[in-house]
């Protein structure tokens, strides 16, 4: 507890340090779309002199913010720009020393005829660990909709394994799908996949941005120890109505924006329902019993002071079954609320300032199949105020947080120690992360996060550290790196004895006995080659403490125990992309190893050590994913490959059968007893390897009114047979889904 108190005191030093920045002359502000008051992430700003030299510039975060510091007296000529956006010019005169000039710009995209189409990458991260993801890149996933799915595309990223096409599970390096964090302008959704894996609630129309963390992200991100998306709703239009509905197989959707007091403020709905339920026995001559929905607003208002609040209302319901021959079912529901307000003030000393308020509520039930009926529920409120600030050309970014969550489940049909419970807890913390320039090419990111829990945790220090070498002026070349401790109070239980499951139990450790603690290590290369061929490696070590695990037993049972185990993961995953005018190509290959060591008192049968190592059953050795596509004119076509090397399981090792002593001795000549599987040691053995696919080509039509989307497609074109997964009790193997043609129609305003 003392290393808690020694760092929430020095994030208290530092604090004030905010007064010390107004000693220098600083341009600062918010670049945004005049349409929807949007942050325009990574716009250039320069300040020039009259004969249009550079003298100081800078590109805006994640926010649209920017701040350039330490300029002489004099005028200047002010710019901003952004890829597809008329140019913003202006004239400055700085002063006085000590002063702040605001200048929050809008944008207007470019009304000049750009003929043929220019298909660019802008999905490139900042930092090691990061793709920034841009909704022009969602669409690259072949999606069976009328609208590309930002799940999908995640999917085709090196180091992320879905083990099957529903489900709705993600393992990101290793980690098991409770160990990610995905927010939603800020606020937490704890299952935002739906049970047929292509979807999520984040269709392409509603996603301004994602930045996805694969690993090595900063101290701003907590509660986690795997990786973190944080994706940016799309604003509603705030001068034009604008509207979409589309329909196929699968799903159906509508869009609407429309603005509620005309350049102020505006209002953004979407909604889903899926369609497979009810077209799968003629469509695909088998019933598939999956059915998901989702519903989302979003209110906007904005001010030409650089000012802007927004709040939203989400709501998703999943239901269906992973085995279709199985009566076992799996369930879920989500109902998130959130409030985010930023803004930059001239009169105030702070450059940036933001606050987040969120409701996460999440529902999860399994039952059937033998197992019994399980439940869990989990509910969190936040409060989130974060602040950036310079010290000279010093970034620090600062801020504090306060969590309170209530759990409660019901799994003694799965897990024979756990009873029925149901807890309450607080959570405050402070974090504090800086920027500091070195010279002209190394930039530094160390970092804090400070945690106090009020139960009987003990409070909790995460240092993170993050660098950057950009020789982009040089070789267009950047060395990127990153380490750091992830701790998460709170678990995941999944039963991942084989991968028919989606059903996750969230509670605090036992007897707050331990907490999971992960260890993260980065290092990587981005090279552009040439203009719009460029490619990234990264390299990557974490270390995994106290991860829950169900302990094995050699006889195949429904229920099972609750143990911990060490583990972990190894690997590179590489990049590359290329975009010539309308054609683009990319891919991607990932190599990881995922170890896991446990005592030997988690296995019932003896296998002659202390401990024992396996490879779990996400820890997929290769992965390969290829893209294709051009966009000419209104037509476009999206080909993605994708392999992976087969997945663990643990085999059967053969039959025989038992007798209750407890209901008198049998008479053995006559009785037979209960026949039950035996298996061998856990996940020694692997499934086939997995490839798949999937083809799209759209044609748009522009009708009087309105504009119609044609998309013809395919999901699994070669109509390869795909194992999901083992099931021990039936003893057969669980298939994905085969060739699934499809036409997808979507009419959207002009």
């Amino acid at each position: 507890m003392s290393e808690l108190k020694k760092g929430i005191f020095l994030l208290f030093i530092l604090l004030p340090l905010k007064e010390v920045y107004a000693q220098n002359n600083a341009v600062r502000g918010i670049i945004s779309d005049r349409g929807t008051g949007e942050a325009l992430i990574s716009a250039t700003v320069s300040i020039q002199t009259f004969s249009g030299e550079i003298v100081k510039g800078t590109v805006t975060d994640n926010n649209g913010h920017y701040q350039i510091n330490n300029i002489d007296r004099g005028d200047y000529i002010f710019k901003a720009s952004y890829v597809g956006y008329q140019t913003y010019t202006d004239t400055i005169r700085v002063i006085n020393y000590g002063g702040a000039i605001l200048k929050n710009i809008t944008l207007s995209p470019s009304s000049e005829e750009l003929g043929e189409v220019t298909v660019s990458d802008r999905s490139r991260g900042d930092n090691a660990g990061q793709t920034r993801i841009q909704p022009e890149t969602i669409g690259r996933a072949p999606t069976p909709a009328g609208s590309a799915d930002l799940v999908s595309y995640i999917q085709s990223q090196p180091g992320v394994l879905a083990t099957g096409d529903r489900g709705g599970q993600l393992f990101v390096r290793g980690g098991t799908p409770s160990e990610n964090m995905v927010l939603m302008d800020g606020t937490l959704i704890y299952q935002p996949f739906h049970i047929v894996g292509f979807f999520s609630v984040f269709p392409e129309d509603v996603v301004s941005s994602a930045d996805f963390y694969a690993g090595g992200f900063g101290p701003k991100y907590s509660g986690r120890s795997s990786s973190v998306m944080d994706v940016r709703l799309k604003n509603g239009n705030l001068y034009e109505t604008g509207w979409s509905a589309s329909v196929s197989p699968f799903i159906s959707d509508v869009f609407v924006e429309t603005p509620i007091k005309k350049g102020k403020s505006s209002l953004l709905f979407s909604m889903r329902g899926s369609l497979i339920e009810e077209t799968s026995d003629a469509y695909l001559q088998e019933q598939q019993p999956l059915k998901f929905n989702s519903q989302l607003m979003k209110f906007n208002s904005t001010t030409n002071e650089g000012l802007g609040c927004s709040a939203l209302l989400m709501r998703t319901y999943d239901r269906g079954k992973l085995n279709f021959d199985s009566d076992q079912y799996f369930k879920w529901s989500n109902v998130v609320a959130g409030t985010r307000c930023f803004g930059t003030a001239q009169e105030s000393s702070l450059s940036f300032m933001e606050l987040n308020f969120g409701l996460s509520n999440f529902n999860n039930e399994a039952g059937g199949g033998g197992g019994g009926r399980r439940t869990s529920n989990i509910f969190k409120s936040n409060l989130d105020l974060s602040f950036v600030n310079y010290v000279s050309d010093i970034k620090i970014e600062y801020g504090f947080f306060a969590n309170y969550r209530t759990v409660n489940f019901d799994i003694l049909n799965r897990f024979n120690s756990l009873d029925a419970n149901e807890e309450s807890f607080l959570t405050t913390g402070l974090y504090l992360e800086s920027e500091v320039p070195v010279g002209k090419y190394l930039s530094l990111k160390p970092g804090l996060v400070a945690n106090s829990y009020m139960i009987r945790l003990d409070g909790t220090l995460e240092p993170r550290f993050r660098f950057s070498l950009d020789f982009t002026d040089v070789f267009n070349g950047e060395f990127h790196g990153a380490a750091g401790v992830y701790l998460q109070p709170l678990i995941g239980l999944a039963d991942l004895r084989d991968a028919g499951t989606a059903f996750t139990a969230w509670m605090l450790p036992p007897g707050y006995e331990t907490t999971l603690r992960t260890t993260h290590y980065l290092i990587g290369w981005r090279q552009t080659v040439t203009s719009g061929f460029d490619f990234t490696v990264e390299g990557y070590f974490k270390t995994i403490e106290d991860t829950p695990i169900s302990v094995w037993n050699p006889v195949a049972q429904f229920t099972t125990e609750l143990e911990y185990a060490d583990g972990t993961v190894r690997g590179i995953d590489a990049r590359l992309n290329f975009s010539h005018k309308a054609f683009y190509a990319a891919v991607g290959y990932g190599y990881s190893i995922t170890e896991y060591e446990t005592s030997q008192d988690h296995f019932v049968q003896w296998f002659g050590k202390e401990t024992q190592r396996y490879n779990p059953p996400h820890d997929r050795r290769h992965q390969l994913n290829a893209q294709l596509g051009f966009d000419w004119g209104n037509f476009s076509a999206n080909l993605n490959w994708i392999y992976g090397s087969g997945l663990p399981y643990t085999q059967p090792k053969g039959f025989d059968s038992f007798f209750n002593l407890d209901e008198g001795v049998p008479e053995v000549k006559d009785e037979y007893g209960t026949p039950r599987i035996l298996l061998e040691k856990p996940f020694q053995g692997n499934m086939p390897d997995f490839h798949r696919f999937d083809v799209s080509l759209q044609q748009q039509f522009q009708l009087p009114s309105a504009n119609l989307n044609v998309q013809l497609g395919a999901i699994n074109l070669y109509d390869q047979q795909n194992l999901f997964y083992y099931d021990v009790f039936s003893q057969r193997g669980i298939n994905q889904l085969p060739i699934v043609p499809y036409v997808a129609l979507k009419v959207e305003s002009k």
